[in-house]
């Protein structure tokens, strides 16, 4: 059985063999600890069905793939140009000019794996589009219309649900997290979990659990546990 380290190494390897540099990715995409965290929630779950919420070019994408070999997964994803993705993060690298979007990465990754079949990649935003004048500045730079991103998580989950796993790593924003939270809980699975990244003590850690926090409040019965840097809801 390939762990969960194992599958991020030959992930970033394949992509970094694409062209992509690999510290870039690496900035972006989840860490040894958390996917390794990721899986052992997973594999207790034994989810049939998973959904992803922001895919960036796949790195979680193929840790589930290849450690979960049994599950349908589909992924949620607002499809950006990855040099595009590069101008959003707060830290900036020095990366080539890349024009393909993330989700043409993360095909290339899954047909180099041989696992394309179990997937279903889907292109928009979840539940919200929350961003701001100096992001919608950004984007109209790089003549990216945010506009043309649909939100399509309702029908997603209508077409797809209801999920065994939901796995959300797109906007940390607080209100978006609550959004997708409020969405996602209708279409999760009794005795499933939804595992959210990036629950830190950082600034998007706090703006996560904020999110997290307001969506409890109004569903006082769920359970909310913190392991480090990934953080779970039992439904």
């Amino acid at each position: 059985m390939i762990t969960a380290k194992e599958a991020r190494e030959r992930a970033l390897s394949f992509l970094s063999q694409q062209g992509l540099e690999r510290e870039f990715i690496e900035n972006a995409s989840v860490t040894v600890d958390r996917a390794e965290k990721l899986i052992e929630i997973s594999r207790e779950k034994k989810p049939q069905k998973i959904l992803e919420i922001g895919t960036f070019v796949g790195v979680s994408t193929a840790v589930l793939g290849l450690c979960l070999p049994e599950a349908q997964i589909v992924c949620v994803d607002a499809d950006f140009p990855v040099e595009f993705q590069n101008v959003l993060c707060l830290k900036q690298f020095e990366i080539k000019n890349h024009q393909q979007t993330n989700l043409y990465f993360v095909e290339q990754l899954l047909k180099h794996f041989g696992i394309l079949k179990r997937f279903t990649l889907k292109r928009g935003f979840f539940s919200c589009c929350l961003a701001n004048k100096q992001e919608l500045d950004k984007a109209a730079s790089y003549g990216i219309k945010l506009e043309d991103r649909a939100i399509i998580g309702p029908e997603v989950c209508e077409e797809y649900g209801a999920f065994d796993l939901a796995f959300l790593d797109g906007d940390h924003r607080k209100e978006a997290v609550k959004q997708d939270l409020m969405l996602l809980s209708g279409y999760i699975k009794s005795g499933g979990a939804i595992v959210l990244d990036d629950v830190g003590l950082d600034y998007w850690g706090r703006e996560v659990r904020q999110g997290v926090e307001e969506f409890l409040q109004e569903h006082p019965q769920k359970e909310f546990k913190i392991e480090g840097q990934i953080g779970s809801i039992s439904i």
